[in-house]
């Protein structure tokens, strides 16, 4: 089964990182692979949260929180659209640490795909490789997004 961990150094306060993380249903404004997201239940947080995310250039999952751990993590459980990724199980993670003057992002995602040996190939050939690409930009997309306001320098993301 797939995992993949990367952190990213962003300087903004915790809190402010959480704050933006937290917001299940504007995830849109700093991930560049969804093109619309917004909540799918009246929860807006905590466990039982949920979220629909299309995606780019079709497709779409739907999200919701299996873990929440105010001002630390949010872990959510991802099930594909009809159009979207071709996951049989999947879970993403995102947490957030101090780190000197600013915060440690992580993100965690991990998957198994349908279709048994052609979903290995798939995933060999395709897959991974977009998720060896997309997940430091999520965490560059939520770095740009919070510093922008900030106006800090920019480091760079770092695998764990």
């Amino acid at each position: 089964m797939p995992k993949f961990r990367r952190t990213i150094h962003i300087d903004a306060p915790r809190s402010e990182v959480w704050e933006a993380i937290a917001d299940l249903g504007a995830v849109d404004v700093f991930h560049p692979g969804v093109t619309k997201s917004y909540y799918t239940s009246e929860q807006t947080e905590g466990v039982g949260a949920s979220r629909r995310c299309e995606l780019k250039p079709m497709g779409s999952v739907d999200e919701r929180a299996i873990d929440w751990k105010p001002g630390e993590s949010v872990t959510l459980e991802v099930k594909p659209g009809p159009m979207g990724p071709p996951f049989k199980w999947a879970q993403g993670r995102m947490s957030v640490d101090e780190d000197g003057d600013g915060t440690r992002a992580g993100l965690e995602f991990e998957y198994r795909l349908k279709f048994g040996p052609i979903g290995l190939l798939l995933d060999r050939l395709v897959i991974r490789r977009q998720f060896e690409k997309m997940i430091p930009a999520v965490l560059r997309g939520l770095k740009d997004h919070l510093e922008q306001r900030e106006g800090n320098s920019h480091r760079s993301v770092e695998a764990a």
